[in-house]
């Protein structure tokens, strides 16, 4: 598999098999790598992750930080987190909008990834 195949991998399904981060070949992969994979998949979907949504009343609440496109040239950062009791009932949604899409995939790593993917820290360099 190629670098840019394991790192898309690794931020949709936040894992990655051992033979897997022996290919990826390093401790850590760079903040920038991660975030141009976001982009293209932001870019392409409209929301990252793929899955993401707002909370709909009677519908299961997607937890944690995720971006969509809104309007041309905004992106809405959204965290949310569902009722301990009941994964169908709201209990927290906060939302941020972006002019730059840069700066709205910066602040969802360092928001959602602050310590790394599945073990895998994330750098501002490469090592």
């Amino acid at each position: 598999m190629r670098r840019e195949d394991l790192l898309e991998k690794l931020v949709t399904t936040l894992h990655l098999s051992v033979p897997e981060r022996k290919a990826l070949g390093f401790d850590s992969v760079t903040a920038n790598e991660v975030a141009a994979i976001v982009k293209r998949l932001l870019e392409g979907n409209g929301a990252f992750p793929i899955d993401a949504k707002l909370w709909q009343p009677g519908g299961s609440v997607f937890e944690g930080f995720f971006l969509v496109k809104k309007r041309e040239g905004v992106i809405q950062l959204t965290c949310q987190r569902s009722d301990p009791r009941n994964p169908f009932t709201l209990a927290d949604q906060k939302s941020w909008e972006y002019d730059n899409v840069d700066d709205a995939i910066s602040r969802f790593i360092r928001s959602e990834w602050s310590k790394g993917i599945d073990g895998i820290l994330l750098s501002e360099t490469g090592t």
